[in-house]
């Protein structure tokens, strides 16, 4: 079985991590991204596949941006998640 088969699009699996989302989508497979709030911060996420990009940006209590350059789509999910849940404590 293809653990991509359990995998959404970036967009979709962000979305889910956020506690509130303003805003998602995607355009023409050049770009996703998502954006919302995690408790009381605001998080932005791009996503620019063809050039395996991850940028974020997080307003709150802390700020903090970013690039970051990763192999693929489920390294880009994994990275998102891991800022998420230092945002959570």
């Amino acid at each position: 079985m293809n653990l991509l088969n359990f995998i959404g699009a970036f967009h979709v699996e962000v979305s889910r991590l956020l506690d509130n989302v303003e805003s998602a989508g995607e355009a023409g497979g050049y770009l996703e991204w998502a954006s919302g709030k995690v408790g009381e911060t605001e998080v932005f996420f791009l996503w620019f596949p063809k050039t395996r990009r991850l940028v974020y940006a997080i307003q709150g209590r802390q700020r903090n941006f970013g690039e970051v350059e990763v192999k693929g789509v489920l390294e880009a999910i994994a990275y998102v998640e891991r800022l998420v849940k230092q945002l959570r404590r």
